[in-house]
């Protein structure tokens, strides 16, 4: 399967910077062209975007709220919040446990 490129007009006569419009095509600013007039393939380019950004967002969250509860373990021994500390570790448990 070939793609399609965007077909280039010759720059016109009476242009002021021929050298420009020559620019534009060599950084490919008609494929970006093409890209925008398409509205199914910005679609699906923005659809697969949002579904990697809160998969992005669940892993992250995941990772910073096991880092969270690790450090709340070691904490436990601190006098002031301890006990608050193993009161929500107990029920963190807990609800673990009813889940499985």
């Amino acid at each position: 399967m070939t793609k399609k490129k965007a077909e280039i007009k010759p720059p016109p006569e009476n242009l002021e910077h021929p050298e420009l419009f020559k620019k534009f095509d060599f950084w490919g600013i008609s494929d970006f062209i093409a890209f925008l007039r398409s509205p199914t393939k910005i679609f699906f380019l923005n659809l697969l975007a949002g579904i990697g950004r809160g998969l992005g967002f669940a892993i992250g969250f995941t990772i910073l709220t096991a880092i969270i509860i690790l450090l709340m373990k070691r904490a436990v021994s601190v006098p002031v919040i301890g006990e608050y500390i193993s009161k929500v570790l107990d029920f963190i448990e807990s609800q673990r446990q009813s889940i499985r």
